[in-house]
């Protein structure tokens, strides 16, 4: 599997191109669900977490030609490793999964009209953030910044809130020899 480039602009300027290309060609081969199905962790996370990570590094025109430029089939990939990386954080304690989950997220949400209800998936972040100790508030907050105007505004005012359980949003924490899940029932 290709691995996507370091996320340090060169001053030649072709690093973002040389970005794209790397990310793009590592998401290529890759199957929803067969990325769905993996076991935690995988190599996929990995290499993901490197993608995500690298965004974070671009200014935001770059990360809206990065969005712009991703074949909307690969979107999801990033709703599930948002969703697999909150759950990695919590079972290695890593807050740096958790925001680059949540980060990951809002790039599979940036585009509205997904029909995606995104409070569901933040719920689980909302969760995670706290089994790690860390200020809700805070955590969506930081992230907000990677998302689109409409999405980072939600994602504000859902880290704000002080009501937020799993099971209002139909998730189950699970305790699996591997480690904690988080499983949806609709």
């Amino acid at each position: 599997m290709n691995t996507p480039p370091d996320s340090r602009p060169a001053a030649n300027g072709h690093s973002f191109h040389a970005y794209l290309a790397g990310a793009q060609a590592a998401l290529a081969p890759l199957s929803v669900l067969d990325y769905y199905a993996a076991p935690l962790p995988s190599p996929v996370d990995e290499t993901l977490r490197r993608v995500v990570s690298a965004f974070t590094a671009w200014p935001s025109a770059q990360r809206e030609r990065f969005i712009a430029a991703l074949p909307s089939d690969r979107l999801p990939l990033f709703g599930i490793f948002g969703h697999r990386a909150a759950t990695l954080a919590v079972r290695q304690d890593d807050p740096d999964w958790l925001h680059l989950g949540l980060i990951a997220n809002a790039i599979a949400s940036y585009q509205s009209g997904s029909g995606r209800d995104p409070d569901i998936a933040f719920a689980v972040f909302y969760h995670c953030a706290g089994r790690l100790g860390l200020d809700p508030k805070a955590i969506f907050n930081e992230a907000a910044e990677y998302a689109s105007d409409e999405l980072a505004t939600r994602m504000r005012s859902f880290g704000r809130r002080d009501d937020v359980t799993l099971k209002q949003y139909g998730w189950r924490e699970l305790k699996t020899s591997a480690g904690i899940r988080y499983k949806f029932e609709t």
